[in-house]
């Protein structure tokens, strides 16, 4: 049976302990940014409202997300990167009147923000 050299059981911890380091130390951070926008009316700010178009960073063709609030009024999306970005509401509510609203939003990398937008 042979003996291990007390060098070279120094070596295999070493090696073990910087392997670990390095295969938990690196791991990726979490940079999405989800943002939660809900659409409510300024006049009675209780009142949710459905089905809005909500527009997020409308002048960034690259960037520019459009999408519907849902039944209870909110729109989500989840941002690979963090930015403050511009959100513009609108629901048509007749032939000639339309309620709009707008905001701003700052997202923050791993995190969820959320925004009330109220529209009048």
């Amino acid at each position: 049976m042979k003996k291990i050299s007390f060098k070279s059981l120094i070596t295999l911890v070493l090696a073990v302990s910087i392997s670990g380091i390095v295969f938990f130390g690196c791991k990726k951070a979490n940079t999405d940014c989800t943002a939660i926008i809900t659409v409510k009316k300024l006049l009675d700010t209780m009142q949710i409202l459905q089905y809005a178009d909500v527009i997020i960073a409308p002048n960034y063709p690259d960037v520019r997300v459009a999408g519907k609030s849902d039944a209870s009024g909110q729109y989500q999306k989840v941002f690979k990167y963090e930015g403050i970005l511009d959100i513009q509401v609108y629901k048509a509510i007749g032939p000639n009147d339309t309620l709009r609203g707008t905001g701003v939003i700052r997202l923050k990398p791993g995190e969820t923000v959320s925004k009330t937008v109220f529209v009048q």
